[in-house]
């Protein structure tokens, strides 16, 4: 698991006036709006006595209530009032906690858990969504899988006709071409000779036309975006999916997905397009969840089998993860499990600590040594 990069925490519905308890990177946060309705996302532990202040109060003035001595934390990680020391009373220095910058668009609340934003890749355009005469649903599910191989369940495209059904007719592995935008996204341009979709879809695409696709994975919410000309090559009419990956630990990913499409704009076609797109995601649940070891592949080495052509978006996947290794990114989570197993609690640093290192209760998480 890596710190430093832009996750979704939430989709926007789930905030009301209630804090929302949330774990990601094996850590707890609480995220609630403010006075103004910006979604904010703090540590979730109380420097005082360790509580959760998802089990608070969200009050009038934007402040988060701890349950267990009233202290009231602001969206800024500082507390701002100590009911047991009255209107005047002092509070101590190290009354705060690790408050996170978030971004809310097209229904999903993103966070940026680490303390560097300016070097980590920004959260990802989803242009689509904005578009006049495109339609977007929603959709998000836990899968009990290590992160990685939740991606990998995309990035591979060799399983398509294995695992879906949908033939490469005539060619087994498809046309490729792998492109790197910057250091962390990678991009597959996908040209195969598809069969005429079954049932309702079955119209909008010439039996004769290929299907040009464009698959795209960028560390930043470890989104994969797939952009398919689903009417063949030339019609203009598409289907685009976002899928982004949150770790809630080593063994736990959320999943949430934005289904975007500019033909049958209907309302009443929602159920059909979910339907379909969750035929797929559900195949691929039912491997990943299955996939040993429990907690993710370690990076490749030489006695590991990479024989496939898509190998090539696999090792491109690899190259990203060691640069945010290098970057001093990447958990440490034995070291972590160790200090969970002590006396002292470890969040992930914010932006804040760079201005403030000061009179912090927390310590931060462990990082491993570059590769």
């Amino acid at each position: 698991m890596y710190k430093n990069l832009w996750y979704v925490a939430a989709f926007s519905d789930e905030l009301n006036d209630k804090p929302h308890k949330v774990r990601m990177l094996s850590r707890d946060f609480v995220l609630f709006r403010d006075a103004q309705k910006k979604a904010v996302c703090l540590s979730n532990v109380c420097p005082h006595r360790g509580v959760s202040l998802a089990q608070g109060k969200c009050l009038d003035d934007g402040t988060i209530e701890c349950p267990q001595h009233g202290w009231r934390f602001a969206a800024d990680g500082r507390c701002r009032a100590i009911p047991s020391q009255g209107d005047n009373g002092a509070i101590p220095p190290g009354a705060k906690v690790d408050t996170y910058p978030t971004h809310e668009e097209h229904g999903l609340i993103w966070a940026f858990l680490g303390d560097n934003p300016k070097a980590a890749p920004p959260v990802p355009a989803t242009p689509e969504c904005d578009l006049p005469g495109w339609r977007t649903i929603t959709h998000g599910e836990v899968w009990n899988c290590n992160l990685h191989w939740a991606k990998f369940s995309n990035i591979d495209l060799v399983h398509v006709p294995i695992v879906h059904g949908q033939n490469f007719v005539g060619c087994f592995t498809p046309q490729e071409e792998i492109t790197c935008p910057d250091d962390f996204t990678i991009a597959s341009r996908i040209v195969t000779p598809m069969q005429q979709p079954k049932g309702d879809w079955g119209e909008l695409r010439e039996a004769t036309k290929n299907i040009v696709s464009t698959l795209t994975f960028c560390a930043s919410g470890f989104t994969i975006k797939g952009h398919v000309e689903i009417g063949g090559e030339g019609s203009g009419i598409f289907i685009t999916f976002y899928e982004t990956s949150t770790p809630i630990d080593e063994e736990t990913t959320q999943m949430r997905f934005l289904f975007a499409r500019n033909f049958m704009p209907e309302a009443e076609h929602d159920a059909g397009t979910l339907e379909r797109n969750l035929k797929n995601v559900t195949e691929d649940r039912l491997l990943a969840e299955t996939q040993l070891p429990k907690r993710g592949p370690a990076r490749p080495t030489t006695r590991d089998l990479l024989v496939d052509p898509d190998d090539t978006l696999l090792k491109g996947y690899w190259k990203i993860m060691d640069r945010l290794q290098d970057g001093g990114n990447k958990i440490d989570m034995a070291a972590l499990e160790r200090m969970d197993n002590g006396h002292r609690y470890c969040a992930i640093p914010s932006p804040a600590r760079i201005t403030d290192s000061g009179d912090w209760v927390h310590d931060t998480v462990p990082t491993s040594a570059a590769v």
